[in-house]
């Protein structure tokens, strides 16, 4: 192989790469991520990320998101029933799923607050907030 045919063959392969990474980067991994979550508006990147719309250059997590990659991008009653901000309200009560079965609480079809952001509790009632797993259970009909 020559050495204009090698620098043509280096130079398409390194376009090719840096076309999947664009195409299989941030935004389709955030939007299938976000999914996961049983409730997703308002707050939807905002939850996980520290910008509304990242990208691979500003992608960092907040500290909900963090703990939502830890524990292998996965919504369950685990994740649930921490505090990841802080800020006393547990992350099942401000995503709008007190007991992290994947279904909304009740009626809920918006986040109550933002787990990834402290002292953003939203404007629901966070009374008997670690108990409301168990009164949904009795209520849900499996």
């Amino acid at each position: 192989m020559n050495r204009i045919a090698h620098i043509r063959l280096r130079t398409r392969t390194t376009l090719m790469v840096v076309c999947l990474v664009l195409l299989s980067g941030g935004a389709g991994a955030t939007e299938f991520d976000m999914t996961r979550l049983p409730v997703m508006s308002p707050n939807l990147c905002l939850a996980c990320h520290d910008v509304d719309a990242p990208t691979s250059a500003s992608a960092a997590l907040n500290v909900f998101g963090a703990d939502f990659l830890a524990n292998g991008k996965l919504w369950d009653s685990n994740l649930a029933q921490q505090d990841s901000d802080g800020d006393g309200c547990l992350n099942g009560v401000e995503v709008g799923d007190s007991d992290g079965d994947g279904n909304p609480d009740g009626n809920v079809t918006e986040q109550a607050g933002n787990p990834g952001v402290f002292d953003d509790c939203g404007s629901g009632s966070l009374v008997d907030e670690k108990t409301w797993g168990t009164l949904k259970a009795m209520f849900d009909a499996d």
